[in-house]
């Protein structure tokens, strides 16, 4: 079986868009023993334009740039695409893509539910804490939400904005950051996501009391299954 091609809207930012790429490839050589990993057309967009356009406010804007990316995508020949960064999610609806775009929530539910988790700490950026959708979407799939306190949600923001998109990883921010994860799981959270690509990159390799759900490689995992046929695509949902 020829695998289909998978389709990356990438660039936000770069740091994550490599790890999607390594996870997809690195997967398919673990699993086949072979280079004849599924062939990936990657749309890499300006990412300050999007920047610009989230802290505006424009989300609109925002989905109609992706909207563009998927139908480059589509016209380079994918058979379904990722939208690598876990903000963008909350305009996916909005963008009506010509191709089967694989939502990171389904991703993301079937490894919580797999491992036995129902109750996911949230981290992200401030729109993916604070504006309701990525709960939204988590919740319409059997999972309860909790979200760190307003001066956590605002440290996380600024590590991601200022530091991880930049590529730059800094042993006290990691250390916060595992201070915010054991802090919901206090609350009650019986796993920390981590809500944006980029916290992979600072939490790799972290040992804490409380497990890390990674969702950009759970995303990048199930697309490969999807390409090589090992696993369906799951129906398009909110």
């Amino acid at each position: 079986m020829q695998p289909k091609t998978i389709g990356i809207v990438g660039g936000m930012s770069p740091e994550s868009t490599v790890l999607y790429y390594q996870t997809i490839v690195r997967r398919h050589l673990a699993e086949r023993g072979d280079h004849l990993y599924p062939r990936i057309v990657l749309a890499s967009v300006s990412f300050g334009r999007y920047i610009e356009l989230q802290h505006a406010g424009d989300w609109a804007g925002v989905a109609a740039g992706l909207a563009g990316e998927f139908r480059a995508l589509a016209a380079a020949g994918a058979d379904f695409a990722l939208l690598a960064a876990n903000t963008m999610h909350k305009v996916l609806g909005e963008t009506n893509p010509p191709l089967p775009v694989l939502s990171i929530y389904d991703a993301v539910a079937r490894e919580a539910k797999r491992s036995g988790r129902t109750r996911l700490g949230l981290t992200g950026t401030r729109f993916t804490m604070e504006d309701g959708f990525y709960a939204r979407g988590l919740e319409a799939r059997g999972l309860d939400v909790v979200v760190p306190a307003p001066a956590e949600r605002a440290e996380i923001h600024r590590i991601i904005y200022e530091e991880l998109i930049a590529g730059r990883v800094l042993p006290a921010s990691r250390a916060r950051f595992t201070e915010i994860a054991h802090a919901l799981a206090a609350r009650g959270a019986d796993a920390v996501l981590l809500g944006c690509t980029e916290l992979e990159i600072l939490m790799a390799n972290a040992a804490l009391a409380v497990p890390l759900l990674p969702s950009a490689a759970l995303h990048a995992n199930l697309a490969w299954e999807i390409a090589v046929g090992a696993a369906p695509m799951p129906p398009a949902s909110p």
